[in-house]
């Protein structure tokens, strides 16, 4: 139990000692002396620092987690084309690549019932075409790039074709497969194009034991995207922390950064996720996240295994595109859906998706008066903010927004109080704007860390969201942000 003696007093005379005492000697975030101050500091260009206190936008709804195209859609891949997009998935009903368009990336989503692909070339077995990828060149044609099962063989191998519009009808490539091994997988291609006009594709390659681990590479091409140009780089390969294998690469550019989404897991189990991976080179390296963008626990269990993300902009916002499975038939049977949600880019280009949880740990944050734990058993980061016993103590945490909105800020906590049997309470700033109270039960006689669930209207970009002393004693752990 962590209650410092200045806590029992009363009344008054809290008011004024708590005042002298923090104007003297303020802990700061490591719990040394911070200079005098008559209030919390401001960290100069902090946003949501300026102007009034006002109400934050609460225009745009949650968003609920349903599918845009609430039918099988795996592996899906959007194209934008004057007015409209265009959506591409791996064979279903017949069509080796089924076709859907939208108005915006959002939708409403009408599947065409054409097929983008309806001749394959001659080394590709019906039934097998997996993963597309379209994109445009600059003579006005479309190259699209697919996964197919050689004849003969268990291999899957990598074609391209080219079209005359997104809506196909594409033509194989006549020389055969872009990028196949034999006894060997190589699937799941995504053209990208860097801001010096040299063409890529990225792919997973099965690996070979021990010898040659599988992953993620990628190919340079040439300049029509149809052959390929020198020999592939490997980018990355399964971290321990991630399910069996990793795939579907797609790469974006963003503030000079390359942005390397991928999957982990196998499509049908509800591990599949969606990660991501950075780097300031093409080639790498690239340092992981953390953790995952995108899981099925992320989600609460309403999306499960979000996998097979693709980016698309609409000229002025990015949206993530992904699979989710919405059916279970049996062993690796199973209906996928595709999901559309709006992506915002925080610092160093770190993607962040509407609707899918952001942790901020609240050590890291701004701490005043209050004072960092380490070493606390039970919490996500080892450490946690404790000592929020009067007025004067407060964390300030940055938070980042893809749109302005409603979100849920669902603070991690663990109730103090004495015995037990006494409920705390922290006040919940955003932006300035009017305060809520955020109530935290008793703790019972074992405290443990639990979660309060609260709804704040956000803006788009960066946000400060301030959590203060408001009754009883608890600790800090983290904010978890959707």
């Amino acid at each position: 139990m962590r209650r410092p003696l200045l806590a029992l007093l009363t009344g008054a005379l809290v008011s004024v000692l708590v005042a002298v005492v923090s104007a003297l000697a303020a802990p700061d975030g490591d719990g040394s002396a911070a200079p005098l101050r008559s209030g919390p500091p401001v960290r100069p260009g902090s946003p949501g620092t300026t102007g009034p206190p006002a109400q934050q936008p609460m225009n745009a709804a949650r968003p609920e987690l349903r599918p845009a195209l609430d039918s099988n859609f795996p592996d899906p891949e959007i194209v934008r084309a004057g007015n409209l997009y265009y959506g591409y998935a791996t064979n279903d009903g017949g069509k080796n690549v089924p076709v859907a368009t939208a108005p915006s990336p959002a939708g409403p989503w009408t599947r065409t019932g054409g097929d983008a692909l309806p001749v394959l070339p001659p080394w590709a077995e019906p039934g097998r075409t997996w993963a597309p990828d379209v994109s445009a060149r600059g003579d006005g044609s479309y190259l699209l790039y697919f996964t197919a099962g050689r004849k003969g063989t268990d291999d899957q191998c990598i074609g391209a074709a080219t079209g005359p519009s997104p809506a196909g009808p594409f033509t194989p490539d006549a020389q055969g497969p872009l990028a196949c091994r034999d006894g060997k997988d190589v699937i799941d291609p995504a053209a990208f194009t860097d801001t010096d006009g040299a063409r890529y594709v990225l792919y997973k390659r099965e690996g070979d034991g021990k010898k040659a681990p599988g992953g993620l590479f990628l190919q340079r091409t040439t300049p029509d995207g149809m052959r390929a140009d020198g020999e592939p780089t490997q980018l990355l390969t399964r971290s321990g922390d991630e399910p069996i294998l990793v795939e579907a690469p797609a790469l974006v550019k963003r503030d000079g950064r390359y942005v390397l989404f991928y999957a982990a897991g196998v499509f049908y189990s509800p591990d599949y996720q969606t990660r991501y991976a950075t780097a300031s080179a093409i080639t790498g390296p690239y340092t992981k996240a953390a953790g995952p963008l995108l899981s099925t626990d992320g989600y609460g269990k309403q999306i499960t295994g979000p996998g097979g993300a693709d980016v698309v902009h609409d000229g002025t916002d990015s949206y993530l595109v992904f699979h989710g499975i919405t059916k279970f038939w049996g062993g690796d049977a199973v209906q996928r859906s595709m999901y559309v949600a709006q992506l915002g880019w925080a610092a160093n280009a770190a993607p962040v998706v509407r609707g899918s949880p952001v942790r901020y740990e609240a050590e890291k944050g701004r701490v005043y008066g209050a004072r960092v734990l380490r070493d606390v058993p039970g919490t996500s980061g080892g450490a946690a903010v404790g000592y929020i016993d009067n007025a004067q103590c407060l964390v300030d945490l940055d938070v980042y927004a893809p749109a302005a909105g409603a979100y849920l800020v669902r603070i991690r906590y663990a109730n103090r109080s004495p015995g037990g049997g006494e409920a705390a309470e922290h006040v919940l700033t955003v932006n300035g704007a009017a305060p809520v109270a955020v109530a935290y039960p008793p703790g019972g006689s074992s405290p443990q860390w639990k979660d309060a669930t609260v709804e704040a209207g956000l803006r788009a970009g960066w946000n400060v969201l301030r959590l203060t002393y408001g009754s009883g004693f608890a600790e800090l752990d983290h904010i978890d942000v959707s």
